[in-house]
């Protein structure tokens, strides 16, 4: 399997080609999706909104009328009271939702899953 350098320019460690950062720098890949990702003119306000005060607020009030528990174990008879919960908008194009205002902060369009759950249904599509 060839090897190549960390992208570190001081770092000497030796990584799989396909690797960017060695596992001591791996901080700069998530540095890096974060300059890319979220803070880009594009969806700098997006990720604001998931920073402000109305969507931590909103976001509780979910789990708490949920009582804690993801929606997906609890339909399952599964009782999984994880501290890992994501509040997730049911219906969404994350653009559309994003810009209106009705549809981002109606309860009834948010619901509480365990970051199992959570992932596997945002990386279905």
């Amino acid at each position: 399997m060839p090897l190549k350098r960390c992208n570190v320019p001081s770092c000497r460690e030796y990584i799989d080609w396909t690797e960017s950062y060695c596992m001591k720098h791996q901080g700069y890949a998530d540095k890096q999706y974060n300059k890319d990702v979220r803070y880009n003119r594009e969806n700098k306000a997006h990720y604001k909104y998931y920073q402000s005060r109305e969507w931590k607020s909103l976001r509780e009030a979910k789990k708490r009328e949920s009582h804690y528990r993801c929606a997906v174990c609890a339909a399952e008879g599964r009782v999984n009271m994880s501290n890992r919960l994501v509040v997730h908008h049911k219906y969404k194009e994350l653009r559309e939702v994003f810009h209106d205002d009705i549809k981002r902060n109606d309860l009834n369009n948010l619901e509480v899953l365990c970051q199992f759950h959570h992932n596997q249904k945002t990386f279905k599509k």
